[in-house]
């Protein structure tokens, strides 16, 4: 999305759904998929802990 809401008009690479610019851990859909990654890891970590002696 851009700044004012709309879509990227930039030709998406195919597989991705992105353009080229769009991509990336550095922008802020990829940094929001690291961070949802990252807390699913720890809640499966958590789990593991919790469960361990099971």
């Amino acid at each position: 999305m851009t700044k004012r809401g709309g879509r990227c008009r930039n030709k998406a690479i195919v597989g991705s759904g992105q353009c080229a610019k769009h991509q990336g851990r550095w922008t802020r859909q990829g940094i929001a998929q690291v961070e949802a990654k990252q807390a699913k890891a720890k809640m499966q970590e958590l789990r593991k802990k919790k469960w361990g002696w099971w």
